[in-house]
């Protein structure tokens, strides 16, 4: 069970700038739970981040603050980045948002 994650983001991650992520389907991770950093599915980095909340809430009730804890500097951003990626960005989809702290190098998750 894991999260992909852009390489860009990685920095964002380990400084805590990026402490959300927003996916349109069920992730495979669960509250609590701790797993390793991935840019490739089979390709697991040292660090490690662990899950602190997981949630759905539709697009349209993000906040200036949830964009900055996706690691973008506006909410407008994350729309056209998520729209680039999803082809649209409808306010009314509900998506699953999955906040986690960065918890650095771990030898075993």
């Amino acid at each position: 069970m894991t999260l992909l994650f852009k390489k860009t983001m990685l920095p964002k991650i380990h400084d805590g700038t990026k402490t959300a992520t927003r996916r349109p389907n069920k992730p495979m991770v669960k509250q609590g739970g701790r797993y390793r950093l991935k840019t490739e599915l089979f390709k697991a980095h040292p660090d490690s981040i662990q899950v602190d909340r997981l949630y759905q809430q539709p697009l349209g009730e993000m906040t200036q603050a949830d964009a900055l804890r996706e690691g973008y500097p506006s909410l407008q951003e994350f729309q056209e980045v998520w729209a680039s990626l999803f082809k649209t960005y409808d306010p009314a989809q509900t998506v699953w948002v999955v906040e986690f702290r960065y918890l650095g190098p771990l030898q075993t998750v």
